[in-house]
C-alpha cells in the first residue's frame, strides 16, 4: 500500500470519526485497500489492464479497465487474480464486447471468494493453469456465459492462442472466436465450495444458487481434478458444463444459442470429477428452468456422495431437458445422492444418460427420469461397457412420517405422477447385478394428496436390458420388504410398460424378482376409490439359461388382464425352492399366456419344492401355457379339480401344493379353464411329466445285486449285438455296421414292389403319427388319450404282451434271471 494511501485512509476515517456508521464501511475498506489481490502484469504492453480500487454502492471494489480490444474480444492479462469475500472484481467493458477473456500468468492459485461482475451480455473466460477455488461467499454477475478453465491457452478460430503459460510481450491477437482450450502439461484443479445466495436467490432445490447465470446461458468449469465441495452451480433454462482431462488435451468449444458448447472428441486421458458434500452441506447442480436444461459431465471418475444432486428439469414446450455423464472409467453414486431429469410440461423430450465402463449405485443414491405432465419421448440410457451394479438402499427410522421406518432403494427409475407417459430406460452392459434390494423400475405412480393417494393416468415406461454376459438379481432389503427387482408397473388406471432382456445367463434368487404387474399401491387410501388397474406389461426374455431359485417371473394382474411372458431359452430352465413363473389375472379378466420355447433345452424343477408355472384367474378365464422342450423334468400338469382336491386351504392355489405345477384355469368359474401344451419329442405328456426320484441311486449296484448266484457277484455285463440288438447309437437308425448275427436280406424285384408299397404307407403312417406327438395338445382339461406302450411282459402262456408301464423289476420277476446273468 502507498504512502498517500495510508494518509487517505487515515483522512477518511478521521473525517468520519463523528458518524460511527460510517467507521465501519471505512475501516473495512482501508484493510482491503492494504492488499493486492489481483495484480496486473505487462505482457499486453499499452493495452495492460488497469486497477482501480475504489467503493461502489458500499462495496469494495476492484475495477478493471484497460485492456486490449480486438473486435468484440477484450483481452486482460494478470500475474495474480484473487477476489476476498465481500469484495467485486469489476471487469468495466463496454456494450460493444462479447467476449471477456482474463488470464492470470503467474503461479499463484486464483481464490475466488468475492464477486465476478460484468457490463452488459458479455461473456467472461478465466483462464489460470494453476488452479481456481471458488470459495463458500463466490458469486457471479455477469450477463452472459462463465467459463473457467485451468487450460494453458484458449484457442481462436484463425489458429491464435491466448496463452497463460508462454505470454508474449506483443501477443498476437484476434478478432475470431473462441473454438478450444488448450491444456498443458499439469492442468490445475478447480474447487467449487460457493454456497452464496445473492439478494437472497435459491435453486430449484430450496437451496442457495451458489455460482449463477443468467436463464439460457452456459456455466463451466474445466480443468484438472474438479470438485464440488458442498458447492453449487446454477443456471436456469441453461447449459452447465463440468469437464475434467489429463495433460496435453484439448477440449473443442462451438457457440451456441446457450452460450457453448463443449466436445471431448480430442481428448484421450480423463481425470476425476467429485460433486459431494462440505461440513454435511451437499452440493447441487441445476438448470431448472423455462428453456431447454442441460448438464454434461465428463471426467474419468465421477463420483456423488453426501446427498449432492443433479438436476435438470424443462419447463418449456419445445425444448428438452438433458443430463449426461460420460466417464471413461467409473460412475459411482453413493448415499440418497440422485441423478434426476424432470419434464414439467407438455412437449419435448427429456434425456438422461451414462456412458461409463462400469456403473455403481449404491446406499439409497437413485437415478430419476419423471415426466409427469409431457407426453414427450424421454429416455434413460445407460450404457456401461463392463458391469452395472446396483447395492442395497437407505434405511431411515421410525418417525411421525414413517411409523414403520423406512427404506429408499438405490437403482434407475423412470416414473410418471400425473398424465404424462413415464419415459423409458435401456441398459446396455455385460454384466448387470442388482442386489440387498435396489431396483430397477418404470412406473406409473401417483401422488399423495391431503393423506390420499392420487394415481397417475399415464402409462408405464418400457425397461430394456442388454447383458451380454449375465444378469443376477439377489435377495431384498435386510427388513425383507423391498425385493432386489427390475420391474415394469402400474398402480393407476395406464397400463404398465413392457419388459425386454437379453442375456447370456439369467439368475433370479433369494427372494428377488422379475415383474411387469398392475397392482395396487399398499398401505394407502385411493382418493377416490381404487380405479380400474391398466394392464399388466409383457414380459420378453431371450438368453442361454436360466436359473430361478426362490425367484419369480410374474407378469401378474389385481384387477386388470395379465400380460404375456416369453422366454427364449437355449439351453436349461431351473427352477428351485418355490420359484414361480406366473402371469395371472385378477377380476373377472383373463389370464395371460407363457410360452416356454426351448426346443434343444430342458425345463427342470427339483421334486417337492413347489415350482410353478401358471396362467390363472380368478373369475376370466385362464390363460394359455405353450412349453416346447427337448425335455420336461419333475413338473405335474394339474387341472382345477386336482388342485382344488389336493389343496386343503380351500384357495384352489396351486402355490399351496408342494410339488412343481403347470397350471391354467378360473379359481371361481370351472368351465372357464385355459390350455396346456407341451410340445417335447422325448416326453409323453399324456402320461404326466417325467418325475425325478427323491433320491439318486446307482443303478449299476442294482444290476449287480440283481446278478448275483449263490450268494456270490458274477461278472455281468450288456452287450451290444448288433442286428437284433442295441444299436451303436439308440438315437441313431439301424445300419449294416451293427450287425453280427445275420446280413441283411436283398428282396427280388417283385416283393421290392410289394415292399416299396408297404414301406411307403408305413413310412407315412409313421410320419403322421411323429407329428401328431411332436404337436399334441396336452390341454389338462382333455378326455384321456389313447397310451402309447412303454415295454412288454410275457404272460403265462408264453406270450408277449405290450403295457403302459413296465413292471418294477426284482430278483423274482425280473426277466433277468440269476442264471442268465451268470450266463453272461
Amino acid at each position: 500500500m502507498s504512502q498517500n494511501s495510508r494518509v487517505w485512509c487515515w483522512q477518511l476515517s478521521l473525517m468520519s470519526s463523528l458518524a460511527i456508521t460510517g467507521t465501519l464501511v471505512l475501516s473495512e475498506y482501508c484493510a482491503f485497500a492494504q492488499t493486492k489481490e489481483i495484480k496486473e502484469d505487462v505482457t499486453l504492453g499499452s493495452n495492460s489492464s488497469i486497477v482501480t480500487r475504489k467503493l461502489i454502492n458500499g462495496q469494495p471494489t476492484d475495477q478493471i479497465d484497460g485492456g486490449a480490444i480486438y473486435g468484440r474480444n477484450l483481452f486482460h492479462s494478470f500475474e495474480q487474480f484473487s477476489v476476498l469475500a465481500g469484495n467485486t472484481a469489476y471487469f468495466n467493458n463496454g456494450g460493444n464486447i462479447d467476449n471477456i477473456v482474463a488470464r492470470v500468468t503467474g503461479k499463484s492459485i486464483s481464490n475466488i471468494n468475492g464477486i465476478l461482475r460484468a457490463n452488459y451480455a458479455a461473456n467472461l473466460f478465466l483462464i489460470n493453469s494453476n488452479g481456481i477455488v471458488f470459495g463458500p461467499n463466490a458469486s457471479l454477475n455477469i450477463g452472459g456465459s462463465f467459463v473457467a478453465s485451468t487450460a494453458s491457452s484458449l484457442n481462436f478460430a484463425d489458429g491464435t492462442k491466448f496463452s497463460a503459460t508462454d505470454p508474449q510481450t506483443t501477443p498476437l491477437l484476434t478478432v475470431s472466436v473462441p473454438v478450444g482450450l488448450q491444456f498443458g502439461a499439469t492442468p490445475g484443479t478447480i474447487r467449487n465450495q460457493s454456497q452464496a445466495s445473492p439478494v437472497g436467490a435459491i435453486n430449484a432445490l430450496q437451496a442457495p444458487v451458489g455460482l449463477q447465470v443468467k436463464p439460457d446461458k452456459t456455466l463451466a468449469l474445466v480443468g484438472g481434478d474438479l470438485v464440488l465441495e458442498g458447492g453449487n452451480l446454477t443456471a436456469e433454462g441453461g447449459r452447465i458444463e463440468l469437464g475434467s482431462v489429463a495433460l496435453n488435451s484439448l477440449v473443442n468449444m462451438k457457440q451456441i444459442d446457450q452460450g457453448w458448447d463443449l466436445g471431448y472428441e480430442s481428448v484421450k486421458n480423463f481425470q476425476d470429477i467429485q460433486i459431494i458434500s462440505r461440513d454435511e452441506i451437499p452440493s447441487y447442480v441445476d438448470v431448472s428452468g423455462g428453456g431447454g436444461a442441460n448438464i454434461l459431465v465428463e471426467g474419468r471418475r465421477v463420483l456423488l456422495t453426501g446427498y449432492s444432486q443433479l438436476f435438470a428439469n424443462s419447463l418449456s414446450a419445445e425444448l428438452a431437458a438433458n443430463l449426461t455423464v460420460t466417464a471413461s472409467d467409473t460412475v459411482e453414486l453413493i448415499g440418497g445422492t440422485p441423478l434426476r431429469v424432470g419434464i414439467d410440461r407438455q412437449g419435448g423430450a427429456g434425456n438422461l444418460t451414462i456412458n461409463t465402463s462400469k456403473l455403481i449405485v449404491s446406499n439409497g443414491a437413485q437415478v430419476l427420469l419423471d415426466t409427469s405432465l409431457s407426453d414427450s419421448l424421454a429416455q434413460l440410457t445407460v450404457n456401461a461397457s463392463d458391469s452395472v451394479e446396483l447395492i442395497g438402499g437407505l434405511s431411515f427410522p421410525v418417525s411421525t412420517f414413517f411409523p414403520n421406518g423406512g427404506f429408499i432403494s438405490s437403482g434407475l427409475f423412470s416414473a410418471t405422477y400425473d398424465v404424462g407417459n413415464a419415459g423409458n430406460i435401456t441398459i446396455n452392459t455385460q454384466r448387470l447385478s442388482i442386489q440387498q434390494g435396489a431396483q430397477v423400475s418404470t412406473q406409473s405412480a401417483g401422488l399423495m394428496v391431503e393423506n390420499l393417494f392420487k394415481p397417475a393416468t399415464g402409462q408405464g415406461g418400457n425397461l430394456t436390458v442388454n447383458a451380454s454376459k449375465s444378469i443376477e438379481l439377489t435377495g431384498t432389503s435386510p427388513d425383507g420388504n423391498t425385493l432386489s427387482s427390475l420391474s415394469a408397473l402400474t398402480t393407476g388406471s395406464g397400463s404398465a410398460g413392457n419388459l425386454e432382456i437379453t442375456t447370456g445367463q439369467l439368475i433370479v434368487r433369494d427372494g428377488a424378482a422379475i415383474s411387469v404387474s398392475s397392482e395396487v399401491q399398499k398401505d394407502v387410501k385411493y382418493q377416490g376409490g381404487v380405479p380400474n388397474l391398466g394392464k399388466a406389461g409383457e414380459l420378453n426374455i431371450s438368453t442361454g439359461s436360466i436359473l430361478l431359485d426362490k425367484g419369480t417371473l410374474t407378469s401378474n394382474s389385481q384387477s386388470g388382464e395379465g400380460g404375456d411372458i416369453t422366454l427364449q431359452v437355449r439351453d436349461l430352465l431351473m427352477m428351485r425352492h418355490n420359484s414361480q413363473v406366473s402371469t395371472n389375472a385378477g377380476g373377472d379378466n383373463t389370464g395371460g399366456n407363457i410360452t416356454i420355447n426351448a426346443p434343444n433345452g430342458f425345463l427342470v424343477a427339483t421334486p417337492l419344492e413347489n415350482n410353478d408355472i401358471t396362467a390363472n384367474a380368478n373369475f376370466g378365464s385362464g390363460g394359455k401355457i405353450t412349453i416346447t422342450a427337448k425335455n420336461i423334468f419333475g413338473f405335474v400338469p394339474r387341472t382345477r379339480a386336482d388342485v382344488e382336491k389336493l389343496d386343503l386351504t380351500g384357495e384352489i392355489n396351486p402355490n399351496n401344493l408342494p410339488t412343481s405345477d403347470i397350471t391354467a384355469f378360473s379359481q371361481q368359474n370351472p368351465s372357464l379353464n385355459g390350455t396346456v401344451r407341451i410340445n417335447s419329442p422325448d416326453a409323453d405328456p399324456s402320461k404326466g411329466l417325467v418325475a425325478l426320484p427323491a433320491n439318486v441311486v446307482d443303478a449299476s449296484q442294482q444290476i449287480v445285486a440283481s446278478c448275483s448266484s449263490g450268494g456270490k457277484i458274477a461278472r455281468s455285463s450288456f452287450i451290444t449285438t448288433g442286428r437284433g440288438g442295441l444299436v451303436a447309437d439308440p438315437t441313431q437308425p439301424l445300419i449294416a455296421e451293427d450287425a453280427v448275427l445275420a446280413d441283411w436280406i436283398t428282396l427280388s424285384p417283385e416283393s421290392q414292389n410289394r415292399a416299396g408299397g408297404i414301406q411307403k404307407r408305413a413310412l407315412a403312417q409313421a410320419q403322421r403319427n411323429t407329428e401328431e406327438k411332436s404337436q399334441k395338445v396336452n390341454s389338462v382339461n382333455e378326455p384321456t388319450q389313447i397310451v402309447e406302450a412303454q415295454g412288454w411282459v410275457i404272460d403265462a402262456n408264453g406270450n408277449v404282451v405290450l403295457v403302459a408301464q413296465v413292471p418294477t423289476a426284482s430278483p423274482h420277476n425280473s426277466s433277468l434271471t440269476a442264471t442268465s446273468c451268470a450266463a453272461h
